[in-house]
């Protein structure tokens, strides 16, 4: 018995070259976190060329995603470049933005809730209870779901104000919901106040 267990062990532990490393490196998992990190935020980077440099072939930058994944994204240039001139990423802040051009809230009014739209936020003024909010994706949005007894037909209201842009409003037995769509992959967090919500995307 002590043979044949000892032959098992043998050719288990020669079946490839190191069995205590996976087999192909390419195939581990990647385990993502969902903690946030509080990062300066990025405005510009300049690279200098060595000075045998005459041609760059492309970009390749690494980010990360919402869920704490890795990706990259690749541009091909194949452009001629003055080595003696630096190269500049540039990434232009929401507040960079404002000093150039002054940001305007946009105000949607309808029967029972009004909404004031501005940069990353809306604020949903209404007398009416909320019950419950969340968020859905494909795409992103936020759903409000407030308590009254009526009855109407449903609307849409095109905002094209990043990062909103839409919202719609629909009734149900005993409450109407408010979907607020988004413009891409956001988390989200209520602030509540007397007769007044805010919605705050980042």
């Amino acid at each position: 018995m002590r043979i044949i267990l000892f032959l098992f062990l043998a050719i288990s532990l020669f079946g490839r070259d190191n069995p205590f490393f996976p087999a192909d490196p390419n195939k581990e998992k990647v385990y993502t976190s969902n903690r946030i990190e509080k990062l300066r935020p990025y405005t510009t980077e300049k690279i200098l060329f060595p000075n045998s440099a005459r041609v760059i072939k492309g970009i390749i930058i690494r980010y990360q995603n919402l869920d704490g994944s890795i990706a990259d994204a690749k541009v091909g240039l194949n452009s001629e470049i003055d080595w003696h001139e630096p190269f500049i990423i540039s990434h232009k802040r929401p507040s960079q933005v404002q000093a150039e051009t002054k940001i305007k809230t946009k105000i949607v009014k309808t029967k029972y809730v009004d909404f004031i739209i501005s940069k990353d936020k809306i604020n949903v003024k209404t007398s009416d209870k909320l019950l419950e909010n969340f968020l859905l994706t494909n795409p992103h949005r936020v759903v409000m779901d407030f308590k009254r007894n009526t009855s109407f037909k449903p609307r849409t209201y095109k905002l094209n104000k990043a990062p909103f842009s839409k919202i719609r409003i629909g009734n149900h037995d005993g409450y109407y919901r408010v979907v607020i769509e988004l413009d891409g992959q956001y988390r989200y967090k209520l602030e509540t106040r007397k007769k007044e919500y805010s919605i705050v995307v980042y």
